[in-house]
């Protein structure tokens, strides 16, 4: 039996390489949204879940986003979200937390075209776009719904009021994902050498 289970963690979570950059993506996803708490929507999870996906792949996919967002969503609703009802929060988390797992996802699908040259951190960046743009939607859509619908506040409202915060999120998107792409990518092509079986040994011919 511990045999067996330590071939499902070794299938789920990948050799030591991949866990170890795992847990720096977790490291990057928290420490720098934290540190970057005062600036609006400038944040480094959504880099951190897209690189999981493309370079780890695994279990990876989900435990990045889900285990980072364990530590900064309890900041969120001491501090955001506070005062608001408990289904308020709950339900904002839920958009939050879902549109990470799918940027993710996302990043898995990717997987195979994900190489370490300049195409990949081009392809990286030019993703971010769109997706970054989509996750805002999705966001705006869950805070219209929970938080401000309950006060007459249309959906029309929301996504105007929502267009300078997004803004600043592709800004972050632009700089964070690049960066840690290229770090990540040579980390996981370069960062550990190659183990090579030693050659036999061989013996002089007799005469």
């Amino acid at each position: 039996m511990p045999g067996r289970w330590h071939a499902v963690l070794e299938r789920g979570l990948g050799d030591t390489r991949t866990r170890i950059l795992g847990v720096f993506l977790i490291v990057v996803a928290v420490v720098g949204t934290v540190l970057m708490r005062s600036y609006a929507n400038i944040e480094t999870v959504f880099a951190a879940s897209l690189l999981a996906g493309s370079l780890l792949g695994r279990w990876w996919t989900i435990l990045v986003p889900l285990t980072a967002l364990a530590v900064l969503q309890p900041l969120e609703w001491s501090t955001t979200y506070a005062g608001y009802a408990l289904n308020a929060m709950t339900g904002i988390t839920f958009f939050v937390v879902s549109g990470y797992v799918f940027v993710g996802f996302l990043g898995r699908r990717i997987r195979p075209r994900v190489l370490f040259r300049v195409k990949s951190v081009a392809l990286f960046t030019t993703i971010s776009v769109p997706v970054t743009i989509a996750y805002d939607l999705w966001t705006a859509f869950g805070e219209w719904y929970f938080i401000t619908r309950p006060f007459g506040v249309g959906i029309v409202t929301i996504l105007e009021a929502q267009v300078p915060f997004t803004l600043y999120h592709l800004l972050s998107s632009l700089i964070f994902v690049p960066l840690f792409g290229s770090i990540f990518l040579f980390l996981h092509t370069y960062g550990w050498p190659a183990r090579t079986p030693a050659a036999p040994s061989k013996t002089p011919d007799r005469e």
